[in-house]
C-alpha cells in the first residue's frame, strides 16, 4: 500500500581502504574462504544498492541480498574441516 520496501545487503570482504591497510596474509585468509577467491569491489556493491533502491526491485521486500562471492555457501565442520556446499 505504501510502496515502502525494506531489504538488506550482506557483503563479505570488500576492497576498501581498511582492507587495503590489512596485511596480505589476513586478506588471503579471508578471501580463501570465498569460493570466488577475491574481495568484492565497491562498484559491485554500489550496483547492488542501486538495484535494491530502484523501481525495478519495487516488488521485492523483506529480503537480504547476498554479496559474498559465494561465501554464504561455506561452513565450518565440527571436526575442524572446511566444507562448501
Amino acid at each position: 500500500e505504501t510502496g515502502i520496501t525494506v531489504n538488506a545487503l550482506a557483503p563479505a570482504v570488500v576492497r576498501t581502504p581498511m582492507v587495503a591497510a590489512m596485511p596480505d596474509e589476513q586478506v588471503k585468509y579471508m578471501t580463501d574462504k570465498i569460493p570466488m577467491k577475491r574481495c568484492g569491489e565497491l562498484h559491485e556493491i554500489a550496483s547492488m544498492v542501486a538495484f535494491i533502491a530502484s523501481k525495478q526491485a519495487g516488488f521485492t521486500t523483506a529480503f537480504t541480498f547476498d554479496a559474498t562471492g559465494g561465501r554464504a555457501t561455506y561452513w565450518w565442520d565440527v571436526d575442524g574441516g572446511d566444507y562448501y556446499i
